[in-house]
C-alpha cells in the first residue's frame, strides 16, 4: 500500500517537473493563448488630429457691422480685426462717410479702387476694402505696416520712397490703425473644443432641438 502510494506521488511530481520546463511563451504549451501580438499594437492614422480649437472675440463681437466686416474679411482671408482697426480709423463705422478725395463708405475705398476690388453683388465698401487689404498684403510680402501705408497713400508711393511716405497723413495714420489691430487681436479668446468640455458639451448637446 505504502510501496503504490509512494509511486503515484512520484509519478506526479515528475509530471508537474517536466510540465514546468515547457516555457510559457512556448506555441506548444497547451495553456497558452493563441493570440496574433499584433491585434494589441496601436494602430496609427496619419490623418487624425485633435480638433483645433476655435477663437472669438468679444470687443470685435461689440462693434458695429461685426458680422458684415467678419464675412469680407473671411472672404479676403485676412483677419477680422485687420479691417476692424482700418474702418475705425478710417470713418469711425460711418458707412455714408466721404472724404474731401472722395473716398467713400466704412472702407473709404476711391471709386476706381472699389470699381477694381468690388465682388460682383456686394453692396458698399467693405468688400472691396477686404480684397485692397489682401491684394496688397500679397503685393509687399506680408509687410503690414508697408500694406497700411499703402492703403493710405497708395502702393505706388510707397514704392517710390522705398518704404513708408514722409507724409505726414500718412506717418499719423500708422501708429493709430496698428495700435487699434493689436489692441483687437490682444482680445481673442479661444474657445474649448468638444473633447476639452467633455460632459458639460455632451449635457448641452443633449438639450438642443433635434438632439
Amino acid at each position: 500500500m505504502r510501496t503504490e502510494r509512494f509511486a503515484r506521488n512520484l509519478g506526479a511530481t515528475f509530471v508537474l517537473l517536466f510540465a514546468g520546463t515547457t516555457p510559457a511563451h512556448s506555441n506548444d504549451n497547451p495553456y497558452r493563448l493563441q493570440t496574433p501580438s499584433a491585434a494589441y499594437q496601436l494602430q496609427p492614422r496619419a490623418d487624425w488630429r485633435l480638433p483645433q480649437a476655435g477663437e472669438h472675440n468679444p470687443a470685435t463681437r461689440a462693434r458695429p457691422f461685426s458680422d458684415d466686416i467678419a464675412d469680407a474679411a473671411r472672404a479676403a482671408g485676412i483677419e477680422p480685426e485687420l479691417l476692424h482697426a482700418v474702418v475705425k480709423i478710417e470713418s469711425g463705422y460711418n458707412a455714408a462717410a466721404v472724404s474731401a478725395k472722395g473716398a467713400q463708405g466704412l472702407a473709404q475705398v476711391m471709386p476706381g479702387t472699389a470699381e477694381q476690388f468690388q465682388r460682383p453683388g456686394a453692396v458698399g465698401s467693405l468688400t472691396a476694402g477686404a480684397n485692397y487689404l489682401r491684394h496688397l498684403l500679397d503685393r509687399f510680402d506680408g509687410d503690414l505696416t508697408l500694406t497700411l501705408a499703402a492703403y493710405n497713400a497708395g502702393p505706388g508711393a510707397v514704392e517710390r520712397h522705398g518704404g513708408v511716405p514722409p507724409y505726414p497723413e500718412t506717418q499719423a495714420y500708422l501708429p493709430r490703425v496698428l495700435a487699434e489691430y493689436e489692441a483687437l487681436r490682444a482680445a481673442r479668446r479661444r474657445l474649448p473644443t468638444q473633447w476639452q468640455q467633455g460632459s458639460a458639451w455632451q449635457d448641452r448637446a443633449k438639450t438642443q432641438p433635434g438632439s
